[in-house]
């Protein structure tokens, strides 16, 4: 398991690195000319993911003897 998490760790951080020397041939949106941005919008927006599915578990979950 903590082989796995060091990959998506460097593959988290290649990504980004990766945005800084290839970029849009032909940016659309204003956004796409900031580096990495696509990249970084999209690990943020997991982790906002993540802990509004933390927050939900917190909020509908049972006491302990609920069903008994």
């Amino acid at each position: 398991m903590n082989i796995l998490k060091t990959l998506y760790g460097l593959a988290v951080i290649v990504s980004i690195l990766l945005g800084f020397f290839i970029g849009y041939g032909h940016p659309v949106f204003p956004w796409h000319e900031v580096p990495s941005c696509d990249a970084i919008f999209g690990g943020l927006g997991a982790l906002i993911l993540l802990l509004l599915v933390k927050a939900v578990g917190v909020l509908v979950r049972r006491k302990e003897g609920f069903y008994e």
